[in-house]
């Protein structure tokens, strides 16, 4: 198999085809659901699991904001997380300490508990590799999922395109891409690790979508590519009408990278039939947001790039980050 995420149809066979059914279990495995949600006695306790594999410096805090940000976009406030840290051989206990920090830093940012975890060093890995589990909770009618996009649905994406992957490339290759950004861009790319968190659009936002998902491995690309599968729904998304910062432009077009397959932490993409009205609540909050397209019943995901060419996502795209690090 490539690298990346485990094919659809693999999954399909071998694990959402044979799930057991529960009253009490409100969200399984399936496609592009990143959580479980269990029916606890009038609320809703939601739990997700998530590695971090291309992290690098910074594995330590995504390992946190990637687990709360698939908390958030099933409408479920963060309460704390468990991780497991797996270190390869050779690894000093300075490294073990950055990530620790890095992940205490995380959990007090977000105002959330370490509840425990595991940590080792093995033969196992090559490189550090951070697994996190998420724990929150969300009343009942809030609980929000992967599979819930209706037709008619416009399709909102917050903050820009690309933000944890040109914060990631750009944290690990800064000498190379000095010459290529300006002061503005550094400093805009810098501010990026303030903004990887979607937790505060997903409490707003899960009052008017009828489905969220963050834009994590795949991209863009990736995640409208699941929140259809999921949905049994198509989609047609236009790219004259998203937001894609210069600076992140640049590092894409630096390395080779489609901006749109790149891992996108920190940006969510929100279905609603109520746009017009949870864009305003977004912006007044400080967050900003675009309508990028739409949700349609015939199930093919067009993206009309600006020069009118039609591409059709056909499946799950290898991330691009994997081509640099």
């Amino acid at each position: 198999m490539d690298i990346g995420k485990i094919p659809v149809e693999i999954l399909q066979k071998h694990i959402f085809s044979k799930s057991k059914t529960s009253k009490n279990i409100l969200l399984f495995p399936n496609i592009g659901e990143d959580c479980a949600a269990v029916d606890i006695e009038g609320e809703i306790a939601v739990l997700t699991m998530d590695p971090i594999t291309a992290g690098d410096s910074m594995s330590g805090f995504l390992s946190v904001v990637v687990a709360c940000n698939d908390l958030a976009a099933a409408g479920a406030q963060p309460l704390g997380i468990l991780t497991t840290v797996l270190l390869p051989p050779g690894s000093g206990e300075d490294e073990f300490a950055h990530i620790l920090t890095q992940i205490r830093d995380a959990c007090n940012k977000l105002n959330i508990h370490l509840l425990g975890g595991h940590s080792e060093v093995t033969t196992a890995v090559t490189r550090p590799l951070i697994v996190s589990t998420g724990f929150g909770k969300v009343k009942k009618g809030l609980l929000i999922s992967t599979g819930g996009a209706k037709p008619g649905d416009k399709i909102v994406i917050t903050k820009t395109i690309g933000l944890e992957g040109t914060f990631i490339l750009y944290n690990k290759y800064k000498e190379k891409l000095k010459d290529i950004l300006n002061s503005h861009e550094e400093k805009e790319i810098e501010s990026f690790m303030e903004k990887l968190s979607v937790v505060k659009e997903g409490m707003i936002a899960r009052e008017y979508a009828s489905s969220m998902h963050d834009i994590t491995e795949g991209g863009l690309f990736g995640a409208i590519y699941e929140v259809c599968r999921a949905s049994s729904k198509g989609a047609v998304i236009y790219e004259n009408m998203i937001n894609l910062s210069s600076a992140v432009q640049k590092v894409c077009d630096f390395f080779n990278l489609n901006p749109y397959k790149l891992i996108s932490s920190g940006s969510m993409l929100i279905t609603t039939n109520k746009a017009d009205e949870l864009v305003k609540k977004l912006w007044r909050n400080g967050i900003e947001c675009c309508v990028v397209g739409e949700i349609m019943e015939k199930q093919s995901i067009e993206f009309i790039s600006k020069s009118g060419e039609r591409i059709y996502i056909n499946e799950l795209p290898i991330d691009e980050i994997y081509k640099v690090v």
